[in-house]
């Protein structure tokens, strides 16, 4: 017979823990993370940053952990982090997707080799300028990559400093929606038609989603992923997306500040979501 003292207790979810580190900031990870990004070299770590690449074969300090062997796309220690606090929070976040054009066109147009060589181009390209505006590159799919801008991530100034949590979350949103724009804005031109190179749209969006871990069937491997509807309306706004266009939700303009006076504004109906979705479009 099973009492109630037998029954064992779900381990806690963590929900301000990961509240604290994706959507406000946390001072440790903070530190770490404004560390490692002078060090080394990329690949890095989805959540440090630690470096994983030194370009020369010498280790760039003792004190840099090394990849996961369990998920290379973390370092030992936030594979370990992970695995100690699953759980996940509802947070805002922005977003940043680039959806090739007509990838199954060009995968019958070109030989195998050469297809995966313009793949790999639209992988270099987009991933670079991604890194480069403090993004959180969780996903390289198909034809399609997927980043974030998490506000405890890629808000992070080294000048913050309010004793109003809500004041500083609000400049840290504000900030990494501007780098999402950034991002997008400097691939735009990248993304047209050119020769010998994958055609992309772009977009950028900013809502609540959710962030959590997920466990794997190997040997119980956790990753971290993103949910929500607000995930499927970027995805389906970058594939709406023309060559070298980025649609930018209304949500994210207002956000980042930008001045929309001249930029077209649209009224879309995105695949399998209901109503409309307002966006303006950028085409540099």
């Amino acid at each position: 017979m099973t009492t109630a003292a037998s029954v064992p207790v779900a381990p806690e979810f963590n929900e301000e823990l990961w509240r604290i580190i994706f959507g406000v900031g946390h001072p440790l990870l903070i530190e770490k993370q404004q560390r490692f990004r002078v060090q080394g070299l990329p690949p890095r770590c989805k959540l440090c940053f630690a470096p994983f690449g030194t370009g020369t074969g010498e280790a760039v300090g003792a004190d840099i952990p090394a990849p996961s062997n369990r998920n290379p796309r973390y370092c030992s220690m936030c594979d370990v982090f992970i695995r100690a606090n699953p759980g996940g929070a509802r947070v805002h976040m922005s977003m940043v997707f680039a959806d090739v054009r007509d990838s199954t066109v060009l995968a019958e147009q070109l030989e195998l080799s050469e297809y995966v060589r313009v793949m790999n181009q639209f992988y270099r390209e987009t991933s670079q300028a991604i890194i480069d505006t403090d993004g959180f590159m969780l996903e390289i799919v198909g034809d399609q990559i997927f980043a974030l801008y998490p506000t405890g991530f890629s808000g992070v100034h080294a000048d913050d400093a309010s004793a109003d949590e809500s004041a500083l979350v609000r400049a840290r949103q504000i900030r990494a929606a501007q780098k999402a724009i950034r991002a997008a804005t400097t691939l735009s031109p990248s993304g047209r038609h050119r020769p010998a190179a994958a055609p992309y749209g772009l977009a950028v969006h900013s809502a609540d989603v959710y962030i959590g871990t997920i466990r794997g069937a190997e040997e119980g491997i956790v990753d971290v992923r993103v949910w929500g509807k607000e995930v499927n309306k970027a995805a389906r706004m970058s594939a709406a997306a023309q060559a070298g266009e980025v649609l930018i939700s209304d949500e994210a303009c207002m956000l980042a500040g930008i001045d929309t006076n001249s930029m077209e504004h649209r009224d879309m109906q995105l695949k399998g979501l209901s109503g409309t979705a307002g966006v303006r479009v950028l085409q540099l």
